[in-house]
């Protein structure tokens, strides 16, 4: 009878017994992945043989076909496990490794000062360390010696024995050994103020915008459950949060002597950024957050030309291209094949293609102009048609989930509120011959996107109606949602001024003035160019002015607002009898009454179409907080490209995500309660980018295929209008080839 298996990791006791719940797994016969399981076992001079095992405690759910804990709930208890064909082990060994201690962090221009007097302190500490001086030196929590003692700079890690160093007391002994003490935390440029109250809640004074979830982990944000953080190897460590401060930002400026005028050195490049202590490269990290570096065919070779079992010279080889993945063999002289690849993949597929993918999308940029520019820099990367099946697969899906998902979390919010709303609608080309229209109802007390909705021409009877389709969807859909609408600002269109009176009576229902006053100053600058009507021009300012002045002194008046809006036509003519400022003696242009320039001002000024909409003038609200988001709606979705209805929601979804995470700006105060001004260039936050990655992510290990993916993003798309050309039959392509006919044709 053999002996029973074991786990052959270091440091791993797992032996099989009948009933101890733990598999075991005989190692792969390929090599490449047999090598990679046995450096996971760190064990020195090891050779897997046919007996040697590896258990499932060092293999995650992802690397398992069924995960058992969904087997158990659905009954099948102790089910056997199955790795996957490509499985690795992923959950690192815990290897207890020695504390290690971070020198002191230097201080920019103040180090560069110091430097030779520390590298001479540095060489008289190695020459006295034979010796067993232990003269106590103390050293003060400000992080500074004395004044009269040496400065010190040796630095020596701790055995495991020792004692922890209490960072209570006001002052701490150490020997000359060991010259390394825990100090308080320091404030960075980053974090000015006190971080002693935990629950305070800080703005950066550099971007002053609120977060779409101030204060929600990214996954939470997304209505994903939050995963476990990825374990880091033993030899890795993670930088403090006053470390990372450092390292992102410059630091000369911390130091009390730093000049800011003072030149730099001729060989500085202000594009370099170098680390003093480093920022360690991740082994373990979930896939939205790695980041991506750029690496140029001959660093790659160079990297590769040494073997890493012997250290003999390498020949490597390009093996395969994936999309942006790229795989690569090398070979040394004694035989040793090693094949390496330049990101991971879930299911085949690499994680940088849906990034890519994705990222053009988030950031509202042309997909062929892009793709056209990896080109260009001769830079390994996905075809158009990849691009495309990622898109509809994955990247439109994530975008209407982020979105569905803040737009519930959002109407949560305003549950037993009176909203004042506004609604304008935008084409995606001028004129009558639009393909899509959206439709957009933003409340305007908070200046927050509520609702949108994309309407093809298709659909309705003509692009005209796009208009009203739209705010009857948007209208039902926050009622449905049991929001209570009070007014609505809308502009002058006739079909919704008919069913905002016939639908909806209860709702006020008021114009916005810009829209109002742009018309007249069209109008009055058309009579102004016909013949003896010059003296119109110099009224046409103060036509406008005088309207948004109707509309903020009346209130709700509706009689009010129309006798003073009829007075301008005698104020132009220099007759103030209903004029509430009297006479006025000024010398201006005044227009001649009864001449053709006053009879065509009047004409236009007392139209009865100007006069029957001049009491619903919106005396508080207006509407160019929409005018604002349609311009960044412009910059997702650009009015010169064609997408289609999927595309054009998912961008939308990113405009309206972008839009309610930058449109309200809060102004950062001090304790005193006053407002900080600061002159700076602040840039719009991207944090729902990060939500929409870690969604994109989530979706790809949720549907692994193109086919269960695409028709999931059918079923969360919903109702997609055809084509506009599906009513029109299909042409034969040989009979329109044979009838084709040529003014340049030769008989």
């Amino acid at each position: 009878m053999g002996a029973m298996p074991f786990c052959a990791a270091f440091g791993c006791a797992s032996v099989h017994k009948k009933g101890c719940g733990v598999s075991f797994f005989s190692f792969p016969k390929d090599s490449a992945r047999r090598k990679r399981w046995t450096i996971f076992c760190r064990r020195d001079k090891f050779v897997p043989e046919n007996h040697s095992r590896l258990c499932s405690k060092h293999f995650s759910t992802d690397q398992l076909e069924r995960d058992p804990n969904v087997l158990e709930r659905l009954g099948y208890v102790n089910a056997r496990i199955k790795l996957k064909g490509d499985a690795i082990p992923d959950v690192p060994l815990r290897v207890q490794a020695a504390p290690l201690v971070l020198p002191p962090k230097t201080r920019g221009a103040f180090a560069k000062r110091n430097k030779p007097y520390l590298l001479h302190e540095a060489l008289q500490e190695v020459e006295l360390r034979n010796g067993n001086d232990a003269t106590p030196v103390t050293i003060h929590h400000d992080g500074e010696a004395p004044p009269n003692s040496e400065p010190k700079t040796a630095v020596e890690v701790p055995e495991p024995e020792d004692p922890p160093v209490s960072s209570s007391q006001t002052c701490t002994t150490l020997t000359k050994k060991c010259q390394a003490s825990i100090t308080v935390p320091q404030r960075t440029r980053r974090i000015q103020v006190s971080m002693t109250d935990k629950n305070c809640i800080t703005v950066s004074k550099g971007v002053q915008c609120s977060s779409l979830f101030d204060g929600v982990s990214l996954r939470e944000a997304a209505g994903l459950v939050p995963l476990a953080e990825p374990k880091q190897e033993a030899n890795q460590f993670i930088l403090d949060e006053d470390t990372q401060s450092d390292v992102e930002e410059d630091e000369d400026q911390a130091d009390s002597d730093y000049d800011p005028f003072e030149e730099e050195d001729e060989e500085s490049d202000e594009e370099d950024q170098v680390y003093e202590n480093g920022i360690p490269l991740r082994t373990a990290v979930h896939p939205e957050e790695e980041r991506q570096f750029l690496v140029a065919e001959s660093c790659l070779a160079k990297l590769l030309e040494k073997c890493g079992i012997c250290g003999s010279p390498c020949m490597s080889s390009l093996n395969f291209t994936r999309g942006t993945m790229v795989g690569t063999r090398s070979q040394c002289t004694c035989g040793h094949v090693c094949e390496w690849e330049s990101q991971q993949c879930l299911n085949g597929m690499p994680w940088s293609n849906i990034f890519v993918a994705g990222a053009i999308v988030f950031s509202g940029s042309n997909a062929a102009k892009c793709l056209r520019l990896f080109q260009h820099l001769k830079l390994q990367m996905m075809s158009t048609s990849t691009f495309s099946r990622i898109q509809s697969a994955y990247v439109i899906p994530s975008c209407i989930f982020t979105w569905d998902y803040h737009l519930e979390t959002l109407l949560q919010e305003y549950q037993g509120q009176r909203l004042t709303l506004g609604g304008d609608a935008r084409c995606d080309s001028p004129g009558y011959s639009a393909k899509y229209g959206s439709y957009t109802l933003m409340d305007l007390e908070t200046g927050k996107i509520l609702d949108f909705q994309l309407v093809q021409s298709n659909e309705v009877k003509s692009s005209v109606h796009m208009q009203l389709e739209g705010l009857k969807r948007g209208i039902q859909q926050l009622v449905d949602a049991g929001l209570q609408i009070d007014n609505i600002i809308t502009d002058r269109h006739g079909m919704v001024r008919k069913f905002m009176r016939t639908e909806h009576p209860d709702k006020h229902h008021y114009f916005d003035v810009w829209h109002v006053a742009k018309g007249i100053s069209k109008k009055l600058e058309a009579a102004s160019k016909k013949r003896d009507c010059a003296d119109i021009r110099p009224w046409i300012k103060s036509s406008v002015n005088h309207c948004y002045w109707v509309a903020a002194s009346c209130g709700e008046d509706g009689y009010l607002k129309e006798q003073k809006w009829s007075s301008l036509t005698e104020h132009v003519t220099n007759k103030h009898e209903h004029c509430e400022h009297g006479v006025l003696e000024e010398d201006r242009l005044w227009i001649k009454e009864g001449s053709r320039a006053h009879k065509l001002f009047r004409d236009v000024v007392d139209s009865n179409y100007l006069m029957r909409d001049i009491p619903k003038l919106s005396p508080l609200h207006q509407t160019y907080g929409l005018e604002v988001y349609h311009s960044v709606v412009n910059s997702f979705a650009p009015k010169n490209t064609h997408f289609f209805y999927p595309a054009m929601m998912a961008r939308l979804c990113v405009a309206a995500l972008h839009f309610n995470e930058n449109g309200s700006h809060h102004t950062a105060m001090t304790r005193a309660g006053a407002a900080k001004w600061q002159i700076c260039y602040p840039k719009d936050k991207r944090e729902y980018i990060d939500i929409l990655r870690i969604n994109l992510v989530e979706r790809r290990r949720q549907f692994p295929s193109y086919q269960t993916a695409g028709q999931d993003a059918d079923r969360l798309l919903g109702y997609q209008p055809p084509s506009l050309t599906s009513k029109w039959e299909p042409y034969n392509k040989d009979q329109l080839v044979a009838t084709r006919r040529s003014r340049f044709a030769r008989q």
